[in-house]
């Protein structure tokens, strides 16, 4: 059961991967010819609402963010509370990632989820309510890697699962909980496997 979920997890970690491309994060095409010390703001956006469809006009993910600032010296940007509505193809309830804040470095080359990163997906007819959290996410597109060495805590069903670190290998579909991972079950938190509606 929570290996399954582990598949949805990294299908959201990958469409996270897909807007942040379709959105571009204005990445330079040339890099300038002179060099700097200081970390200058040369771009910014107020009230980011982006969509993203597929080739069949469904939507496959939403990001929203109140504030991206780019800095040019490392061509890099800062999202203020990202929040993230990720949609599957079959039409299982969506997953939400939300974060204090977010950090993409050199273009997309690596995008980190900082504070109170929080990944859930709610109860439907075809998922149980589902909660992943850390303090802290890397996202490595090319390698399709997202990892942290800090405290994850997975919630399902009862079921609670913690660990100090986290690899996800995005391409594998396969994830691995680093060191002192420990599960509990409570049956009186146990919900049913699909919702009533």
């Amino acid at each position: 059961m929570i290996v399954s979920k582990k598949y949805y997890f990294i299908n959201a970690l990958l469409l996270l991967l897909a807007i942040l491309s379709f959105l571009g994060w204005y990445h330079y095409t040339a890099k300038p010819k002179h060099t700097e010390t200081t970390n200058v703001i040369d771009a910014f956006a107020i009230g980011i609402d982006g969509t993203q469809f597929d080739i069949m006009g469904q939507k496959q993910g939403e990001l929203k963010s109140p504030k991206l600032l780019h800095f040019a010296s490392d061509d890099s940007s800062l999202l203020t509370t990202p929040y993230l509505t990720l949609y599957s193809k079959d039409n299982k309830a969506p997953w939400t990632i939300t974060s204090k804040t977010g950090k993409t470095f050199n273009g997309t080359e690596k995008v980190d989820l900082i504070d109170n990163v929080v990944i859930h997906q709610s109860i439907s007819a075809q998922t149980q309510d589902t909660t992943i959290s850390t303090s802290l996410l890397h996202i490595f597109p090319k390698q399709q890697l997202a990892n942290t060495d800090k405290s994850v805590t997975l919630v399902q069903s009862g079921v609670k699962i913690t660990s100090i670190g986290m690899n996800a290998y995005l391409d594998q579909k396969h994830v691995t909980l680093l060191s002192q991972a420990r599960g509990f079950y409570d049956p009186t938190k146990a919900q049913p496997t699909h919702s009533l509606s």
